[in-house]
């Protein structure tokens, strides 16, 4: 018991004595030169822009990154996920996401990627199938308060379906999914 309070304090020291960038990988780097300015959805950010900018990052004596989502998603954002297991391709690859914990690893940086346990987007296919029946093994995923198009939302952002986490299933690819990503590191 005392190993653990030890082991937390010394987590939060580490914390504590941390400089944390915050990294929105859509609008940070690696933009391509024929970018369209003009519709500004997705502006080209990606993953390889952070592994380039990490020489920069170290000088500005940075020693932890949080990064934005980098999961499949239908927002530029990242926090409206439609595949919990596959980097954005807006983003780059799950090559580009190991080099960038290698690499950041090798120079003493920790990494914090932010994880959306709660919810999903409405073009998540489990919502999606959801919607289109009833009976969907999908269905209890969610919370429907007057199936198919009233549902509990994060925020009440009809775009960001609550996943219904009291369900096992759904708690389970969650918390897979999650332990998928801790095991990159």
């Amino acid at each position: 018991r005392w190993y653990r309070i030890r082991l937390l304090m010394s987590e939060i020291d580490l914390f504590n004595k941390s400089v944390i960038y915050h990294i929105f990988i859509d609008r940070f780097a690696g933009f391509s030169s024929t970018m369209n300015w003009d519709q500004p959805i997705f502006l080209g950010g990606n993953i390889r822009g952070i592994i380039d900018k990490l020489p920069y990052l170290i000088d500005l004596g940075v020693t932890t990154l949080w990064i934005s989502p980098f999961y499949q998603t239908s927002a530029y954002h990242g926090y409206h996920i439609t595949d919990f297991y596959k980097v954005d391709p807006h983003f780059g690859t799950i090559e580009d996401v190991k080099e960038l914990i290698h690499e950041s690893h090798a120079h003493d940086l920790r990494i914090i990627a932010d994880f959306v346990p709660n919810h999903c987007s409405k073009h998540h296919p489990f919502f999606k199938d959801a919607q289109r029946d009833k009976n969907s093994v999908y269905t209890d995923w969610f919370t429907f308060t007057a199936w198919p198009d009233e549902y509990l939302c994060f925020l009440s952002v009809k775009e960001i379906p609550k996943l219904n986490l009291s369900n096992p299933p759904t708690r389970d690819h969650i918390v897979n999914a999650a332990k998928y990503w801790l095991g990159m590191g």
